[in-house]
């Protein structure tokens, strides 16, 4: 996470926003095996700024994008996509982005999704003031305290109400992706996140899901993954080897 990289010009069209320090728990599966939930605003494996300019171009002649995210979190992923439309020259256009569709198998952290709140650390808030002058147009100050089971708690932590104007934009539900997947349809309109999973995959285990998505995904339809995905695992070969291309980090077209 680098911070410092993430200023503010508030005379600019494109713009970045701190991140956030937000859930840090894990979940165990009914097998018994666990899973970390790590997550952040705007975390620094993709470029944002740079996505959400070439998803407006890339898919500017569809009537409706279909966005998916897997293992979404407390919400951070997608109010990190939300800001970075609404951002980055906007247009009446960006609704058809709308709302995004966010899954994730720990109902503890689609319960704190729902609750329209979000843990930051001092540290965070203050950044965000210092680098954006939209801060109330996204989150305000809450008296409520968010708690989330496991999760590891600091001291210095705030929790913040997420406005309308986000959580308007997503709908957040309990699901195996998976299940998900098997009864997606594309028409060459979707963008599916799906970062930082399939490092805690097996090879074999991350080759089959790929072939899933190839097999789901059409012409044009965007898959992103994440810096774990990429570092730890062949998951950037397996793509290209079932018909995807490099767009940017971390982002892969389906051919």
């Amino acid at each position: 996470m680098k911070i410092t990289s993430l200023t503010f010009n508030h005379n600019a069209t494109f713009r970045k926003a701190p991140a956030f320090g937000t859930t840090h728990r894990y979940y165990e599966t009914t097998d018994g095996k666990k899973i970390g939930t790590n997550t952040w605003l705007f975390r620094d494996d993709i470029d944002w700024t740079e996505l959400s300019i070439y998803e407006k171009q890339h898919f500017k002649d569809k009537k409706k994008v279909n966005m998916v995210q897997f293992a979404c979190s407390d919400g951070s992923e997608a109010y990190t996509q939300i800001i970075s439309l609404i951002e980055n020259n906007p247009s009446a256009d960006d609704k058809k982005f709308f709302p995004i569709k966010a899954f994730d198998i720990d109902p503890e952290v689609i319960k704190a999704a729902k609750s329209k709140l979000l843990k930051t650390i001092t540290f965070d808030t203050a950044s965000l003031y210092m680098n954006t002058d939209n801060y109330d147009k996204y989150f305000k100050e809450s008296d409520k305290k968010l708690d989330i089971k496991n999760d590891i708690n600091f001291e210095s932590s705030k929790t913040l109400k997420v406005a309308d104007i986000l959580t308007d934009k997503v709908v957040f539900e309990n699901a195996d992706m998976y299940k998900v997947l098997a009864k997606m349809e594309d028409d060459s309109n979707t963008i599916l996140l799906c970062r930082n999973i399939l490092g805690y995959f097996d090879e074999n285990k991350i080759k089959n899901f790929i072939k899933l998505v190839s097999e789901k995904l059409k012409q044009g339809s965007l898959f992103l993954i994440g810096e774990l995905d990429s570092a730890q695992t062949s998951t950037e070969k397996y793509l290209k080897e079932n018909g995807f291309v490099s767009v940017m980090k971390h982002v892969f077209k389906k051919l």
